[in-house]
């Protein structure tokens, strides 16, 4: 198995046109299961599982930028509806086993501002997905 370092990927929200890679610093793509307990007697003593309803998260440490047409208006123009996001590991490179990438869509329902005298500006938000998220690896 290879390892990599995440140096560039591509992170495009609300349509593949609108790559915001550059705004960011951080991404974290993460999906989980729901744990459904199915113990029965037959169970020897021991707690059995399913996995249930899927969900999941998106967290995002943007560099603020409050521009006409930066990140700032961007979230802010989508703030309270949904967006298309896609995250790609290894940036432009094409979509493959060794570049997949992650498709769906999340609420936009956190936005933030501010910051410390003398400190980058950054947005830190974590949006829940809504709906399934796929990975395509050709």
């Amino acid at each position: 198995m290879a390892v990599f370092v995440y140096t560039n990927p591509l992170v495009t929200l609300n349509g593949t046109a609108n790559n915001v890679s550059a705004a960011i610093r951080q991404i974290t793509l993460d999906i989980n299961a729901a744990e459904v307990e199915t113990t029965n007697f037959g169970s020897t003593g021991w707690v059995e599982m399913v996995g249930g309803l899927k969900s999941g998260s998106v967290q995002i440490d943007f560099l603020d930028d409050v521009a006409a047409s930066a990140i700032d208006s961007t979230i802010w123009g989508l703030f309270g509806g949904t967006a298309a996001i896609t995250i790609r590991p290894g940036g432009t490179a094409a979509v493959g086993t060794s570049n997949p990438q992650y498709s769906g869509t999340v609420l936009v329902n956190q936005t933030t501002t501010g910051g410390a005298v003398g400190d980058l500006a950054t947005k830190s938000v974590t949006w829940p997905t809504t709906g399934a998220i796929s990975r395509a690896s050709a």
